[in-house]
């Protein structure tokens, strides 16, 4: 068995690093979680690529604009010091796209951007659309 390392840690946006303000396309409304920016701060201090995996079927319900989605991800990464990127799924939940999670595709995009491996194994906390991940790569 080959020893791994977490290479990247990939969360959810809404109720993981903000507050869950649902079809929320108005970055004033954004609140930070108490936890998140600590988090984020020593996952960077480790060397830790971030990133944010989300479903934001708002777009595909036509509640949202992706310009929308791109001002209050901006005002995020503004207020929690940056993540290194952003991956989200437009579509609505019957368009059953390969994106929206739990499906692997925002991970592998994500991963895919960051330079990981997309076969990589990966770890997942929480259930569903809301899940985080940890994106291990072998070590040198």
């Amino acid at each position: 068995m080959t020893a791994r390392t977490v290479a990247a840690v990939l969360f959810d946006r809404d109720g993981t690093l903000i507050e869950d303000v649902p079809y929320n396309g108005d970055p004033d409304r954004v609140r930070p979680l108490p936890a998140a920016r600590p988090a984020l701060d020593l996952l960077r201090a480790a060397g830790l690529r971030t990133g944010v995996v989300s479903n934001q079927s708002g777009i595909g319900r036509g509640l949202l604009t992706r310009g929308d989605v791109h001002r209050v991800n901006a005002r995020v990464d503004a207020l929690l010091g940056g993540l290194d990127t952003w991956v989200y799924c437009p579509h609505a939940p019957e368009a059953g796209c390969p994106c929206r999670k739990p499906r692997p595709g925002l991970v592998v995009e994500a991963a895919r951007r960051l330079g990981v491996p997309p076969e990589s194994p990966r770890s997942r906390s929480g259930t569903g659309s809301t899940a985080s991940y940890a994106i291990a790569e072998p070590r040198p």
